[in-house]
């Protein structure tokens, strides 16, 4: 999925861009499905004062499972997840959190600090040698220039000296960080690959008229359990959720902690419930497992 340059790069900046990576039609189908969580640029600007949601804070954002499975997909895509298991190194990987967020110039200011994400992901702090690492990801479902409030993000190389206790950029630098920052820009179905120990921030949508549309999503190895965002049961007497999951191959359920087909969970009575619960669910691979 990726070259040994782009696997190096993202390790040794912390960071990884990778232009138009979406399949083309995954992407068109994801973005003719937007407007279910979030108004379209058009809806919003036309009416502002329809949707006080996105001027009462910047983050206006729509937790995974999202109305519409077409964008839930986009977090199991192949090349997402063949991008994940060679970042992370593993090819049993979880899925941590998934968000969907729509962003519109002028509704409130956007500008962040530059910050670390790992507070809030783990009681624990990173390894410096990059093991049990988070990998997070932008998905552009829209395209970002340097009006439409790109994330910024700042190379390893220079924040690594800086304690992991500290969550914010210190004030005594020896570097000036908007002269070194990279802005993660380029065209709906582009992906930002970053690593949860990295300083990045938002900045501010410059641009009249811009909308901003993104699905977030953080991935671990599934030996790292201390790491998390978001859990996954608290969802599952919604509609999406269950959609989805019926829908998923046994490798993608394995993303939400359903173990794999041959694991000892499966017997008679779990496949017979699971068939009941999750009526579509194709159980066949399991019960093949367990005979």
């Amino acid at each position: 999925m990726l070259t040994e340059g782009q696997v190096r790069q993202y390790h040794q900046r912390g960071f990884l861009l990778l232009p138009e990576l979406l399949d083309k039609d995954l992407l068109e189908s994801a973005q003719a499905n937007l407007s279910v969580d979030h108004p379209s640029a058009q809806a919003y600007f036309k009416d502002p004062d329809q949707y006080p949601l996105y001027s009462q804070t910047q983050f206006s954002l729509k937790r995974f499972p999202f109305s519409s499975i077409e964008v839930n997909s986009l977090l199991v895509a192949d090349d997402i997840l063949g991008a994940a298991t060679q970042l992370l190194g593993s090819e049993d990987i979880r899925l941590n959190k998934g968000e969907l967020w729509a962003k519109y110039a002028g509704a409130i200011d956007y500008d962040q600090a530059f910050h670390r994400d790992f507070g809030n992901h783990t009681l624990l702090v990173p390894r410096q040698d990059q093991l049990y690492k988070e990998l997070s990801i932008f998905i552009f479902l829209s395209d970002v220039d340097e009006q439409s409030g790109p994330t910024a993000v700042l190379p390893r190389s220079l924040t690594d000296p800086i304690a992991f206790a500290e969550m914010q950029l210190p004030e005594q630098l020896s570097f000036e960080p908007e002269q070194e920052e990279f802005l993660a820009v380029g065209p709906a179905g582009s992906v930002l690959f970053y690593s949860y120990d990295v300083f990045h921030r938002a900045t501010q949508m410059t641009g009249r008229g811009k909308a901003r549309m993104t699905v977030l999503g953080d991935y671990r190895c599934a030996d790292a359990t201390w790491i998390s965002r978001q859990g996954w049961p608290e969802a599952g007497h919604q509609r999406a959720m269950i959609e989805f999951l019926s829908s998923a191959t046994p490798q993608q359920r394995a993303l939400f902690d359903i173990p794999l087909p041959g694991h000892h969970y499966w017997n008679e009575q779990t496949l017979r419930d699971m068939a009941s619960r999750y009526q579509g669910m194709d159980l066949e691979p399991y019960r093949m497992a367990a005979e």
